[in-house]
């Protein structure tokens, strides 16, 4: 705020509701600012007033409109740019600094753009820039708006002000300059990372774009099929859903304009399906969910497998040059282990945050510490990867089916909260590990919506009936009768007409066959495939050819993993929307983060006769792409934001003609004889 003596301030309209801070983590060298434009002529002012004596009396005794026009452009002349229009609603504290953009915990693009503005009741004479504690920008008005160049990783962006009685306030704003995927390093170029050419998608069509640019971007736009559909400025990333697209193929452009002038995009086709255009095929959709692996831990070679049978190598897997620090300091790459067992790791919300590190995503040996280990005190073992040697069965159903590798756990943390978005498409706000309240959640689940669709659907439990987690929800009190025990299984998918429409298998997390760090992969690798043949292949004809289940024709079993489990991935977190209004309830001592952006990326296959055969999908999902696939077949309403604004997995099949993989492909079997030894978990060498 600027003010002349003698005159009442301006009245502000500003809502503190509308002031987001951060407190001051830090304590800034005070660099003295060069004195300002607005305050010399300031002296100046008052020098003049001083000269005629009782002239701001006279004015005052002219009428109100008139006095107040006067004072006002008077007021101007003094403070320039500090009476112009505000660049946000200002917090009305005086003194205070309100950082306009980013906003705190923003993932962003570099060059980023700064803008704050000031509430002082003396004259702003300064406004500087921090960036990790460096002096990186300063005018001397009452507002800035800049752009600041960030590397990788994350930041702290200070903006201080000064006033004119020496005065000195500030505000902190936490970001991550990280690009939402690996952008073309080419200078002036536009990475599309949610969307690859001829990806197949339903609404709304999610766009995540990012340029490249050693200039500040003055726009993104996005069009499609030639028209502009919307965009951002000042901003070098494009994060846009789309809605009331034709099925059809439509032409996606982003296109960059830079401060230049220069204009540069990129351009992909995709096509736009809807639910009638085929899921009436599938009469049930079952899905079961493992746990903590992440997609280079198991399928970072399944690119190379992919090679071996004539497919191309297509699959975004792992760089065996790949260097990280352990927490010695010392190089480790991605090694093969010779263990089918290995300790814990742990992957909940601080270590998953510090694992990405903004991107650079490079410190996955540095949080094993939080997992004690006299075997691998390095932790070099979340480097450790298996290949279709150690896991044959998964590797074949990769390669014959469909798979992805670009599917992610919803969130970055750990099993619960990403289990609750299994569930619900939400973690209300959970970040971190919660018990139930008694009489369970409340929180609406999947189960919930189909009992009021009037959908048919069952749970299976592996174990004892306690270690089915929807007993955690109110909805298991009406309905337990749905809740069953495994066994039942092998029996029910012999008769199609009975069988339910959507199916969840829990995973046998309490006997040991989940697939967690600490268990026997090969084991829990063995009672997937076990489950799934029971649907797929229970018997075999004279010929040794698959004899599939009478359920086998009209559905879709989907396998996945619920979070990353502390081990390496070398692609960063998507950008998600958030699935609600509820920020991550964190503790003043966790890492600071949001809902907008995913987990890991995790492994996944769809086995069906309906899928497009030895297909990867390279389209940005989360898991809970699954919950919409079966709101869409058989029209229950969506949970939250998340679920509503996935893509319904209409990519991973085929519609077009009958299904392709009636007769299935005969898949090996699993073996359970890798030696399982904690002590053979650390890389070569350590």
């Amino acid at each position: 705020m600027c003010s002349l003596p003698g005159v009442p301030p301006l009245a502000s309209s500003h809502s503190s509701a509308d002031f987001v801070s951060s407190s001051t983590v830090e304590h800034l060298k005070d660099e003295q600012p060069n004195p300002s434009v607005s305050t010399l002529f300031m002296s100046a002012v008052l020098y003049v007033l001083h000269l005629v004596p009782g002239l701001l009396m006279r004015l005052r005794s002219l009428s109100v409109p008139v006095y107040a026009v006067i004072i006002a452009a008077l007021m101007t002349l003094v403070c320039g740019r500090a009476l112009a229009a505000s660049p946000c609603t200002l917090s009305t504290t005086s003194p205070s600094v309100t950082v306009c953009t980013p906003s705190p915990n923003a993932l962003v693009q570099s060059p980023v753009h700064v803008v704050a503005g000031t509430t002082d009741s003396h004259t702003v004479t300064a406004v500087q820039i921090y960036v990790d504690n460096k002096l990186t920008n300063q005018v001397n008005t009452s507002t800035i708006d800049a752009f600041q160049t960030l590397t990788v990783g994350n930041h702290l962006i200070t903006v201080q002000a000064w006033d004119n009685t020496g005065a000195t306030f500030k505000t902190n704003v936490s970001v991550a300059m990280q690009p939402p995927c690996a952008l073309n390093a080419t200078n002036q170029t536009v990475t599309i990372c949610s969307l690859v050419n001829g990806s197949v998608v339903s609404q709304p069509v999610h766009v995540v774009a990012a340029a490249t640019d050693s200039n500040p971007v003055s726009t993104m736009t996005l069009f499609i099929d030639g028209v502009a559909k919307g965009g951002v400025s000042n901003s070098a990333s494009l994060d846009l859903y789309i809605t009331s697209l034709t099925v059809a193929t439509h032409s996606i452009s982003v296109q960059a304009q830079d401060s230049t002038g220069a204009i540069f995009k990129q351009a992909i086709y995709i096509t736009v399906t809807d639910p009638s255009k085929g899921l009436s095929h599938l009469k049930h959709i079952i899905f079961l969910v493992q746990e903590n692996r992440s997609f280079d831990d198991y399928f970072g070679m399944l690119g190379v497998y992919r090679s071996s049978l004539g497919f191309s190598n297509n699959i975004d897997g792992l760089n065996l040059n790949a260097t990280l620090l352990n927490t010695q300091g010392q190089p480790v790459h991605p090694f093969h282990y010779q263990t089918v067992c290995t300790e814990n790791l742990s992957p909940s919300w601080n270590e998953s945050h510090v694992d990405v590190d903004g991107g650079k995503m490079d410190n996955f040996m540095l949080t094993t510490t939080s997992v004690a280990s006299t075997i691998d005190p390095t932790g070099t073992r979340a480097m450790g990867y298996y290949t279709q040697a150690d896991l044959p069965f998964y590797y074949a159903a990769a390669a014959r089916f469909a798979t992805s590798d670009r599917f992610f756990s919803p969130l970055l943390a750990n099993t619960v909260p990403n289990r609750f978005y299994l569930f619900t498409a939400t973690s209300f706000g959970n970040a971190l590990q919660v018990s139930p309240p008694s009489g369970g959640f409340t929180q609406p689940t999947i189960f919930a919506n189909l009992d009021k669709a009037g959908v048919s659907w069952r749970y299976y439990y592996q174990g004892s009936a306690t270690s089915a987690f929807i007993q955690q929800f109110s909805i298991y009190k009406t309905d337990s009768t749905k809740v069953q025990p495994i066994a039942n299984w092998f029996n029910d998918v012999k008769n199609d007409s009975t069988l339910p429409s959507v199916i969840f298998i829990e995973r046998g997390g309490t006997i040991g066959l989940d697939e967690h760090p600490d268990n026997n992969i090969q084991q829990g690798a063995a009672d997937v495939a076990n489950i799934i043949n029971g649907l797929m292949c229970p018997t075999l004809s004279s010929t040794g050819a698959c004899v599939p289940s009478a359920s086998w024709p009209d559905s879709a079993f989907i396998l996945t993993f619920d979070e990353g489990g502390g081990l390496y991935d070398h692609v960063r977190p998507a950008r998600e929307v958030r699935p609600d209004s509820m920020p991550p309830a964190l503790r003043s001592t966790d890492k600071p983060g949001d809902f907008n952006q995913s987990g890991f990326r995790v492994p996944m296959i769809v086995i069906s006769p309906w899928v497009r055969p030895n297909f990867v999908s390279h389209t940005t999902r989360d898991y809970t792409s699954i919950l919409r696939l079966i709101e869409d077949t058989f029209h229950a309403t969506s949970l939250t934001a998340r679920d509503a604004s996935a893509d319904n997995m209409m990519e991973f099949f085929d519609f077009s003609a009958g299904p392709r993989l009636l007769t299935p492909p005969m898949l090996p079997p699993q073996p359970t004889n890798g030696t399982c030894n904690k002590n053979l978990e650390k890389a070569p060498g350590f």
